[in-house]
Parts: structure tokens; sequence; C-alpha cells
């Protein structure tokens, strides 16, 4: 089935075309689906209109009819403002999640760089105890911190299946504490063959989450 899937990454990850490189895969290798995607790009032009004008962006284009966020890692992506806000906002609408390291994807120049850490590692989120808010932390210095862009939400049953019951899908209870990459897997594409995988990861991460 065709598919629409949010790109998320650090702009240098363009300039280097590591994130190209994933995002054209998305679109011709499954022609035939009919995938399209959205993707963390459509701000570049709203940066100096201030964090508003961004967070507008991301709401209300970027994610919008999206089931799926791909969150393409690179060296400096967890350092990222605004990639950890994708992410949580693909969390609040009941996106499925999926990190991809792209480090070893060769630049333009045709160098790999280090692994760099993972942002679903260091962002966090816990269930109210009566499952009525949903608290979001980041690790700032190696301490968490409420996540100052989007620290709460109110926990809207009828729009997702993450907190059904009382449980999370994964049988975490309420009042768990746990990370993002505690609840969603990260893959390598070059080690884990991207190019063929990425489409399965996808369709993985939706049914999971019930998109």
């Amino acid at each position: 089935m065709a598919r629409r899937v949010f790109f998320s990454f650090h702009y240098e990850d363009v300039s280097s075309f590591r994130a190209n490189v994933v995002r054209n895969s998305w679109v011709t290798h499954d022609a035939g689906k009919q995938n399209t995607f959205s993707d963390s790009s459509i701000w570049e032009a709203a940066r100096t209109r201030g964090p508003a004008a961004i967070k507008a962006l991301i709401d209300e284009e970027g994610l919008h009819g999206t089931s799926v966020t791909v969150v393409l890692i690179g060296q400096r992506t967890h350092e990222r403002r605004w990639v950890k806000y994708e992410i949580v906002r693909s969390f609040e609408r009941g996106n499925g999640i999926v990190g991809v390291h792209i480090n070893r994807i060769r630049d333009k120049e045709g160098y790999i760089t280090s692994k760099g850490l993972d942002p679903l590692e260091r962002i966090g989120f816990l269930v109210s105890k009566d499952g009525k808010k949903v608290y979001f932390y980041e690790l700032v210095k190696r301490k968490w911190r409420a996540f100052a862009d989007l620290p709460q939400i109110n926990n809207k049953k009828s729009n997702s299946l993450y907190f059904a019951e009382g449980f999370l899908f994964k049988n975490a209870k309420w009042g768990e504490f746990l990370t993002f990459g505690d609840y969603f897997k990260t893959y390598c594409w070059d080690r884990d063959d991207g190019f063929s995988n990425l489409s399965d990861w996808v369709e993985a991460a939706a049914t999971a989450v019930g998109r």
C-alpha cells in the first residue's frame, strides 16, 4: 500500500547528500506503491521567522497526513532542537517511529563519519498514573529535564493506540518512565541494508501503533 512518511533529520545531512539517499530510495525503490514523503527541509525557509513559525510548519504541513516518522540519525542529529520536537509531535499524533543511522552512507566526497548518538535514546516520556497526562523529557548534560518545547499533553485515547486500557503496547504500565529508544527501533542503513528493508521497517513501525 502507498504510505506517506515524514523524514526528520539534521539539515547538514542534506548538504552532505546522506539524507537524500534515503529519501530518494523511499520514492524510487517501491515506485509501484506511489509512496510519498514530507520532511524537515520544509522549515528551512521559516528559520528567520522564529520558533512559532517553525512549529506551525511542522504541525500543519510537515506531519499532516503522515503515519510514520523516520528519524535519519547523522553525527549531530541528537543536538537539533527541531528533530526532538518532530519526534515528540509524531508520538503525540500516533505515528509509528523508526530511527535509521546514516553515518555510513558515503557523502558527495565519498566519506563516511562516526556514528552519532541516537536522539530516540535522549528523549523520554511518562504517562501519569491516572492515564490523563503524558510528560516529555530530554537528556541535557546527563540529566533528564522537562522538554521545553512540549512538556506535556493530554492523553487523547481516541486518537492513539499508545495508551489503550492503561498500558503501552510493550506492556509498560502508566507511571513508568521510558525513553523513545525503549519504545521504537533503530537500524543502520548500511549494515541492515536499508535500501532493501526500509519499506519493511516503515510497515512494522506503522503496524506496531495500529496505523
